[in-house]
């Protein structure tokens, strides 16, 4: 599902990353702390080790893979539900300390300006979404897969980095209708977004 609502004429495009740019550390290893008991994540670190080496052997490394990984074999099968109930506990419960607070202010200031903002993120819709929903941001996000009411341990997208942020940048707006586009980023993984924006802000 494409979070983004569609091209709007005029004003400003805010493109916003948000692990270690809107937020101050990282949201997926956050989460799993949040929502996997310890002993589970500890006996399921060490099955993790042995999937890596694999995946590494096999050439079949990514981070996209492995974040797949992890997620499915903490949280396969479960239900929309569930999975709804605990991105939505986490972006109550821990997300709003995470967040740089002045960045935030500006990125509520432009839509109250009647501007867009964008979350671009490889971080999951799990926890983004009721983010973005609560902000009225527009998102743009690493999404899972759910067959039959339950997540497969698949993602339904492409993993959203790099490259990938630039595409679906360029699939969900109409760039020459904006006045003016800002991109906000930490890492190369900003770069091909950072190279669709008038204005580059690093952190």
């Amino acid at each position: 599902m494409n979070y983004a609502r569609g091209t709007k004429t005029g004003r400003q495009l805010h493109l916003c990353d948000f692990d270690g740019t809107l937020t101050k550390d990282d949201s997926f290893v956050r989460f799993m702390l949040f929502a996997v008991p310890l002993p589970q994540l500890v006996a399921g670190s060490f099955m993790l080790i042995f999937k890596f080496l694999g995946m590494m052997l096999s050439g079949k490394w990514s981070n996209s893979s492995a974040k797949a990984a992890v997620l499915s074999l903490f949280f396969k099968s479960k239900t929309v539900a569930e999975m709804s109930a605990m991105g939505e506990e986490f972006h109550r419960k821990k997300i709003p300390a995470m967040l740089r607070s002045e960045l935030l202010e500006s990125m509520r200031g432009a839509i109250k300006n009647g501007e867009t903002v964008a979350i671009v993120s490889a971080s999951t819709d799990l926890w983004l979404r009721p983010f973005c929903q609560a902000e009225g941001f527009d998102l743009l996000c690493t999404e899972l897969a759910f067959e039959k009411g339950k997540f497969t341990g698949l993602f339904a997208t492409p993993n959203c980095n790099g490259a990938e942020k630039a595409r679906r940048i360029l699939a969900s707006y109409n760039l020459d209708s904006f006045e003016k586009i800002t991109a906000y980023g930490n890492s190369s993984g900003d770069a091909a977004m950072f190279a669709l924006a008038d204005k580059v802000v690093r952190f």
